[in-house]
């Protein structure tokens, strides 16, 4: 007699599956998440290298500079994140996840051929369409793929793969254009190559994870209706679920947290080691991405610990714990004199903790109370609300850098995490305690 084994839930390691999710879907899944966090990463890091290199920017106004890139960028995400989000309901994770990372590719390869700064605006939104199409589509697969009482174990599994992601392809490919200068190409030319490297691996990508997802619409999606519809759904399902709302705004901020590490930290960075200690761009950014390592290096470490407590804790707890790890991060970070000296390692080391658990346990809350039948329009509204943090911040951010100091961003983000921790204390008083191994 053959055994039915139909009933058996599929596995992923220790993370329990959904029904219908293989452990080949997971897997690609956690290749994508790889190289989503990294391909985004890079795009912040490395337009601080076009701005020197290519545009020749002026020093006194680069925080306004790289803010008016971010707001451009944020604009399009805001603008698009939803409705990636709601046609992923209608046809399925798989072909927007695919479209995420050819768009982002080609984004690539047009990105330092850019000739003037308004240019480079026009580019860098279209490249941020595509980071919206992913970003929708790693919360969206992310709440999909394992059953609720392994969402905290997944998520830290995914966001092992984003730090080390972010990791290898800063670490790695920032490295390139100064290997490119001493063979004897320009500085710009060895930038250019650099991009169009990474340009040719995000296709790459794209065809692996057009094969190694699930297919077709989600199962429980209300693939009837229009994607407006779907989007209104999303913000009422936020409307009536206090936790729901804590995770947007946990969205708003756990951005912002990305938007300090990947843009302003980076070019702080950079200017530090040009300006105070006399290094050539190359090198200032080889300097600048080794330290950004230890940022992303630290997260690694942290993830299997906080995905135990995602799994273990109340999940608006785990938020209350992870905005108060941020607050103490960025005001250590905010109040350090120099970013490349080693009293800056503690900062950075708290910002890998804190930026880590900022995202995870927004991502978990996140997955967790979206209702299943309208999933793509929340993740949607969800990055929506990230790309609102960014634009405020932004904005506000490169002024500050601007007019007084790098590490005032810094001191301004912890604020708003305190605000956030405050409205978390909140939500987890009026609503109680909720176990992460209840069904979902």
């Amino acid at each position: 007699m053959t055994q039915d084994t139909s009933i058996q839930p599929a596995k992923f390691g220790p993370v329990a599956l959904e029904d219908g999710v293989s452990a080949g879907h997971a897997r690609t899944y956690i290749f994508a998440a790889f190289w989503t966090i990294g391909f985004i990463s890079f795009i912040s890091f490395m337009q601080n290298y076009v701005l020197a290199e290519h545009l020749g920017l002026n020093n006194n106004k680069i925080g306004r500079t790289v803010g008016g890139l971010l707001f451009v960028g944020e604009i399009a995400i805001l603008t698009t994140a939803p409705l990636f989000g709601a046609l992923s309901d209608k046809i399925g994770r798989k072909s927007v996840f695919t479209l995420g990372f050819v768009w982002i590719g080609a984004g690539f390869f047009l990105f330092p051929l850019a000739k003037s700064y308004s240019i480079l605006l026009l580019c860098r939104a279209f490249m941020s369409m595509g980071a919206a199409a992913l970003g929708a589509m790693m919360a969206a697969v992310l709440a999909d793929y394992p059953k609720n009482k392994s969402r905290g174990l997944f998520t830290a599994m995914s966001g092992a793969a984003n730090g080390l992601g972010a990791l290898v392809v800063i670490v790695g490919m920032s490295r390139v254009p100064a290997m490119l200068v001493k063979s004897g190409l320009t500085d710009a030319k060895a930038g250019t190559y650099t991009f169009w490297t990474v340009g040719a691996l995000a296709l790459l990508t794209a065809f692996i994870v057009s094969f190694g997802l699930k297919g077709g619409p989600p199962r429980m999606a209300r693939t009837h209706k229009n994607i407006r519809t779907s989007i209104k759904d999303g913000a009422t399902a936020a409307r009536h679920n206090p936790r729901l709302r804590l995770a947007f705004l946990n969205s708003f901020i756990a951005r912002g947290d990305v938007l300090l590490i990947g843009t302003f930290l980076s070019v702080w960075l950079l200017q530090a080691g040009i300006n105070q200690h006399g290094l050539t761009t190359p090198e200032a950014h080889s300097q600048a991405s080794r330290l950004t390592g230890v940022v992303h290096g630290m997260s690694l470490i942290w993830a299997p610990i906080f995905g135990i407590i995602l799994d273990k804790f109340d999940r608006v707890s785990a938020v209350m714990m992870a905005m108060a790890i941020a607050v103490i991060a960025y005001i250590t970070m905010g109040l350090t004199k120099d970013p490349t000296g080693y009293g800056a390692y503690p900062a950075l080391i708290l910002l890998g903790i804190g930026e880590f658990s900022v995202i995870m346990s927004g991502q978990t809350l996140v997955a967790q109370e979206a209702p299943p039948n309208m999933r793509g329009a929340v993740m949607g509204l969800f990055i929506l609300c990230g790309a609102i943090g960014i634009l405020t911040l932004s904005l506000l951010g490169g002024y500050l850098y601007d007019a007084y100091g790098p590490g005032t961003p810094f001191l301004v983000v912890a604020g708003v995490n305190g605000l956030i921790l405050l409205y978390a204390i909140y939500v987890r008083v009026k609503t109680g305690y909720k176990s992460p191994q209840a069904k979902a």
